[in-house]
């Protein structure tokens, strides 16, 4: 069992409240369309999404984290699986979020691969990370290698070089001193 699986039952009393006017104030959503959640464990930034946009699915490889989504509400679509993998076809998805999560997949680049597959044409993905060239970011990466976590935290200008290699145009902006926020629409 990983980490996230033993604290997936304090894991919203843990981690700082989700700010989603920040967010909504930088991006446009397709309000009638649904919007996956990657990485999204106890749906706290889901639960969120639900009446901005037409549906949520929330994807996360731990059962535990999904378990506790299920809590929060019986309409977001709950799916076990990684980022390396998605389960969903070519073109279907219109826009993907991804909050504090790439930093703790492994194979990133896999990840952003499989973002651009199943994204529709002109589709969405939104990365809100933190930047590791930030000493407040420091704190968390030395907390993280003391959990095992084993992240890996991605400058914006790595993740954007990242994404222009598989069909995304993009842009990014600091969201605070030690996060940003990158949108990476794919090219049609």
């Amino acid at each position: 069992m990983d980490l996230f699986s033993r604290i997936a039952k304090s894991y919203d009393k843990i981690i700082p409240p989700f700010d989603l006017s920040t967010i909504l104030g930088s991006i446009t959503l397709v309000e009638d369309k649904p919007i996956l959640d990657l990485g999204g464990g106890t749906g706290r930034v889901a639960v969120m999404f639900e009446s901005h946009v037409n549906g949520c699915i929330l994807i996360d490889r731990s059962f535990e984290m999904l378990s506790q989504a299920k809590r929060k509400s019986a309409s977001i679509m709950l799916v076990q699986g990684v980022g390396e993998t998605l389960p969903f076809r070519k073109d279907s998805i219109p826009q993907i979020f991804a909050n504090d999560t790439l930093h703790h997949i492994k194979m990133q680049n896999e990840t952003i691969e499989q973002c651009s597959k199943i994204l529709s044409s002109q589709g969405l993905l939104i990365v809100r990370e933190f930047d590791p060239k930030h000493w407040r970011t420091f704190f968390i990466i030395l907390f993280e290698k003391i959990l095992l976590f084993g992240s890996k935290f991605l400058s914006p200008q790595s993740l954007e070089e990242m994404c222009k290699k598989y069909n995304f145009t993009v842009e990014w902006e600091r969201l605070t001193k030690s996060t940003y926020l990158l949108k990476a629409k794919k090219i049609a």
